[in-house]
Formats: structure tokens, sequence, C-alpha cells
């Protein structure tokens, strides 16, 4: 009679090795996003009226003709007059 002696089989733990796997998926993922990926450009950040930057420093503003204007005159002010003064704490080492 001969003895027979095997090893016994290793089971493969698959939800070990899909949670390993989702990890380094997730991980080259990342990188390939991080690193290789160019992110899109804004085309167009002036309207179609104003295409080019030379139109835009061509625009003169005059604030007087904006303060005296009709339809300026006619606003009405809804709001108190801000105080401006100290803002915070006093400073105990000024005097």
């Amino acid at each position: 009679m001969a003895i027979v002696i095997q090893e016994e089989k290793r089971k493969i733990n698959w939800f070990g090795l899909g949670v390993i796997f989702l990890i380094v998926a997730t991980v080259f993922t990342i990188i390939y996003y991080l690193f290789f990926v160019s992110p899109p450009l804004i085309e167009k950040v002036a309207p179609s009226k104003l295409q080019s930057i030379k139109e835009l420093s061509l625009i003169k503003l005059d604030p007087n003709a904006v303060i005296n204007d009709q339809r300026f005159q006619t606003l009405k002010i809804y709001a108190n007059q801000i105080e401006i003064g100290p803002v915070g704490k006093t400073n105990p080492f000024m005097r």
C-alpha cells in the first residue's frame, strides 16, 4: 500500500482579487486624467459683436456723460447712505 500525499489546492479569493483590480484601475484612471488628458479650452470669451481686443481697447468711457445723463438722473435712491468709519476694535497701544 502506498500513501499518497497531495497538497491542497489553494482557492482563489475572487473578492480580494476584484477589489485589488478596482483599486489599480481607479489609480490608473486618475493618473490618466491628471497627466495625459488636456482640458477643453474656452473658445470664445467675448460676444460676437466684440470679436477682437482692439475693438475693446477703442471703447472710451466718460463718467461725466454717464452721471449727467437724463436716465441716470431720474433714478431714485432707496437705500440709506453707508457711513464709512473705523472698522473693528480700536488699537489699545495707539494714543
